[in-house]
């Protein structure tokens, strides 16, 4: 018992160790500014949407579905390493302490974002139903009881040897959860509520009682933590090096023909070398893909028209800021460095290429834009174009530098 104790606290250990030598990087001045940037503008405009929210909008089924994805998706962190399958195998009986342990580590964290999201929608509930801000409390506490139980069924679906048994366990615990929110959210008579409950705890049985005598799935469980871990030191490669992330390289041959427009000579050596890196390596491509999907979902929802201008900067700031690695990427490799070119036209070379991808999704805003006023279109596009100057030639060159 004492060595699985001390097991968990090794690997908690790590884990903090790991996770605080790379968040003070993320969590940077710049990123604190546009963070308190985000959420001021967000929650005016939020102020701003319900003051005008119609009668009609379905807010009880938004904020159901909402509720739903995020009570269901409940994973168990489990904290396991590849090595674990060879040297933990044979302790599976003697586990339980330890799972234990990482099911309430997992709660608390996953009870923070319940909690977040849940005070974002307290306000529109209030506004919707016309019922006081206590009421969200009792539906917190309820949403709490209900993560328990889909984080045990989570738990025990890993258990499950079907390939789809996965996806349809996510599948009917988020249409269940969704409709005990919604019944909750509509005032339905309360039968429904607690119906819908009873069928969401008998499925935790049903769950339990399959997987009494089944054993542990070791490959699911680390490679499920493998991919959690991924995802984050993908996010901490943005900001700084990071030695776990792997290269991820798509062909991408359809976009070939962006290559054949750059000239065949020694001065467009490193022209050549990060367009075809943005395009093909370190996912810059979906990211400027993502944010600009991003931006234009956020430039719908602004009831405020000349705050379109503002979204549309700061996602061009966000977009460039998350690029910058970009100019790092072949850092690892010897041969780039043996370039007899000038490394001022490498730099020359990355800061055109930023420019061209910030200047494409400026037209894709202003373009967007257009749709509803031509007046903040022609702004977004000039004040646009100036902001990207000045980030790629002062904020961009001084960070090279």
């Amino acid at each position: 018992m004492n060595n699985v104790e001390m097991l968990w606290k090794q690997r908690f250990q790590q884990f903090l160790t790991d996770i605080r030598k790379y968040i003070k990087y993320i969590l940077n001045d710049h990123l604190k500014f546009v963070l308190l940037f985000v959420l001021g503008a967000g929650a005016y405009y939020y102020q701003q949407w319900l003051e005008v929210l119609s009668p009609h909008f379905p807010a009880a089924m938004v904020m159901a579905v909402i509720i739903g994805l995020v009570v269901t998706n409940s994973p168990v962190q489990t904290l396991l390493k590849r090595a674990d399958l060879v040297f933990l195998l044979p302790m599976e009986t003697k586990l339980r302490p330890y799972f234990k342990k990482a099911f309430r580590f997992s709660f608390l964290i996953q009870l923070y974002v319940l909690l977040v999201v849940t005070a974002a929608l307290a306000p529109l509930y209030v506004k919707s139903s016309g019922e006081p801000y206590s009421v969200i409390f009792t539906f917190l506490l309820l949403f709490l009881a209900l993560k328990v139980l889909n984080m045990a069924m989570s738990w025990w679906a890993t258990y499950f040897e079907e390939s789809m048994a996965k996806v349809i366990d996510f599948l009917v615990r988020f249409f269940l959860n969704s409709s005990f929110a919604y019944f909750l959210f509509v005032k339905a008579h309360l039968v429904f509520a607690i119906a819908t409950a009873a069928i969401i705890i008998g499925l935790a049985f049903y769950y339990r009682a399959l997987t009494t005598k089944k054993p542990l799935k070791w490959e699911r469980l680390v490679d499920a933590e493998e991919r959690r871990m991924a995802m984050f030191y993908r996010l901490a490669n943005l900001f700084t090096d990071v030695p776990q992330v792997k290269e991820n390289v798509k062909r991408r041959k359809y976009l070939d023909w962006l290559l054949a427009r750059i000239s065949f000579t020694k001065s467009a050596t490193y022209d050549y070398l990060y367009v075809r890196t943005f395009l093909r390596a370190g996912d810059y491509l979906g990211l400027l893909a993502r944010l600009t999907a991003i931006g234009i979902l956020l430039l719908v929802v602004t009831p405020f028209q000349y705050g379109n201008i503002v979204i549309a900067l700061f996602v061009i700031y966000a977009t460039g800021f998350q690029t910058i690695p970009l100019w790092r990427h072949h850092r690892h490799i010897i041969w780039v460095s043996l370039y007899p070119v000038d490394e001022r036209i490498s730099k020359k070379a990355f800061l055109a290429v930023l420019r061209k991808a910030l200047l494409v999704q400026l037209t894709v805003f202003v373009i967007f834009l257009t749709f509803s006023t031509i007046m903040v279109a022609m702004i977004t596009a000039v004040v646009g174009v100036v902001f990207i100057q000045l980030f790629t030639t002062v904020y961009v060159q001084r960070k090279l530098s």
